[in-house]
């Protein structure tokens, strides 16, 4: 990418020209940010030296939204719910905005990973979630007469006929029409027309006539399953299986149909870092009109795959990381991750820039994973690199090109503010004996057996870091002491900012036991 960093700043005709109807503000309120999965956000990152206060929640968090009126809501999964009495229950909680402090909380039916609780922030600052008894749920928050807040639920639909008992939804996103797209662990891609609370007595749903059940679905091939986000447009939505690419168009009637599939090429089983067996990336459209789309594949040193969303035709393709396997893979900066190498997160993509993690070797919760790991374990080394794409180009012009590689030890999902132009994420210290840090992240050498904790423990040992990185060059430009693992694992969750026009913004990224707010006061 050749562009300056004043012309990264503004991003292509098509980044956020549109939302789907019924989302809430954009960067905001989905898991990656808008609807085409960018993980890009409006504003500044929280600045050079942000201020840190916290909240213990009892539970890990896994996505954090912000509505319109400026108030942190949570996916989380408590270590013990209480109504009923559950273990590993899947619960919303709200923040308060300055003092991280829980709110208020409501408990979900239980489903699968980390409680099967995964959704979107509405127009009406409600959480729309799919609970473990397979219905779509809009949770809201208000104040009570007394003054204290509350929880609200809403029930909008039945997908029980879309889902059968012990499968689970895994991605969901409102349509441009109204509707709202879901996939579910076992394959079935569906759309559906929330219709709003079921009567007294009712199953949970409520059609509008015999002609319109609301409700429509295919199932993909047997055997593929669906272990990421989904990715919507006008008219579609772009879905990522363990074995291919599918886009998904919607018909008049509502009805998903395929318009094409892209097979890519997977390894010999779940790579450790890996969530599943497949490729750890929910689709990104990104380039003119989101015209392109871009994912990695799961083979044995995965490839970054660019296509056009038309007709699924190829546009570039080239190693995802620059690794010690293959020297040859390095950009100008000669810097080189110590392989091999694999992402478990969403692409960020931002103008032409897209920018790839590597998860191998990251252990996660043994429940959180589908099936055992090929091999068993590896060292996290992490790392993060910046892939250039000639979105203007046609043909044999169009390239991708790699323009830097950092050796950050990211452990949070990143995020782009695009008023500065940083990638923000929670991050390790060193790996392996190079340094350990003291309660302030001073160092004081070597941590004893730091080895074999590298090599993959759920919950790492040392200082956890709010970090921030220049798009444009792959530099850290802050690094701010927050904690030590495994209080404050931070899992790979996925935080999110909340801008303040030109003035730093807060950052509010879950960990293991707590929930932070990283910025000005």
């Amino acid at each position: 990418m050749a562009a300056s960093v004043a012309v990264l700043h503004a991003p292509t005709a098509g980044a956020q020209a549109a939302s789907p109807l019924g989302l809430g503000p954009a960067g905001t309120a989905t898991v990656h940010g808008d609807a085409a999965s960018t993980d890009t956000l409006p504003g500044r990152g929280p600045g050079v030296n942000p201020a840190i206060t916290s909240s213990l929640t009892g539970a890990t968090c896994s996505t954090v939204f912000i509505g319109s009126d400026g108030m942190p809501v949570a996916l989380c999964t408590s270590y013990v719910g209480i109504n009923p009495p559950t273990p590993l229950a899947p619960t919303v909680k709200l923040f308060h905005p300055d003092t991280a402090d829980v709110l208020a909380e409501v408990q979900l039916a239980k489903g699968a990973l980390l409680g099967g609780v995964y959704g979107y922030l509405d127009d009406r600052d409600r959480v729309v979630v799919a609970d473990g008894n397979r219905r779509l749920l809009a949770v809201g928050h208000e104040r009570t007469a007394e003054g204290p807040w509350r929880m609200t639920v809403e029930v909008l639909a039945d997908l029980s006929p879309a889902v059968p008992e012990g499968d689970a939804i895994t991605g969901l996103m409102p349509a441009f029409d109204g509707r709202v797209w879901f996939a579910t662990s076992n394959g079935v891609v569906g759309i559906v027309r929330p219709t709003g609370n079921a009567p007294e007595g009712g199953d949970g749903s409520r059609y509008d006539d015999d002609n319109d059940p609301g409700l429509r679905f295919l199932a993909l091939p047997a055997g593929e399953r669906i272990t990421n986000g989904l990715t919507v447009r006008p008219g579609g939505a772009s879905v990522i299986t363990t074995r291919a690419l599918y886009e998904i168009d919607s018909e008049a009637d509502g009805m998903p149909v395929v318009r094409w599939r892209h097979g890519y090429e997977v390894g010999a089983g779940r790579k450790p870092g890996l969530l599943a067996y497949g490729s750890g990336t929910t689709p990104t459209y990104f380039g003119p009109d989101d015209g392109l789309i871009a994912i990695t594949d799961d083979s044995e040193r995965p490839d970054l795959i660019v296509l056009r969303q038309a007709d699924g035709s190829e546009v570039c393709r080239m190693s995802a990381f620059a690794t010690t396997l293959d020297p040859s893979t390095a950009a100008a900066d000669g810097v080189l991750i110590e392989g091999p190498a694999a992402t478990e997160n969403s692409i960020i993509a931002f103008d032409d820039a897209l920018v790839l993690v590597n998860t191998y070797g990251f252990e996660y919760p043994p429940f959180a994973v589908d099936g055992p790991a090929v091999p068993p374990s590896a060292p996290y080394t992490g790392g993060m690199t910046r892939i250039d794409v000639d979105v203007n180009g046609s043909g044999a012009d169009e390239t991708c090109s790699r323009a830097w590689t950092s050796l950050s030890r990211t452990a949070s999902l990143p995020k782009l503010t695009t008023g500065d132009g940083q990638i923000h994420a929670m991050a390790y210290g060193p790996a392996a004996a190079d340094a350990a840090f003291g309660p302030a992240g001073s160092q004081v050498g070597p941590l004893p057996g730091q080895e074999l904790l590298d090599l993959g423990l759920a919950q790492k040992v040392g200082p956890v870091f709010a970090t921030s990185t220049d798009v444009e060059t792959g530099q850290e430009v802050m690094r701010t002491f927050v904690g030590h693992a495994p209080l404050d694992e931070p899992m790979e969750l996925t935080g999110t900012l909340a801008a303040r026009g030109d003035a730093p913004g807060v950052m509010w990224q879950p960990t293991l036991t707590r929930m932070l707010r990283i910025g000005p006061a």
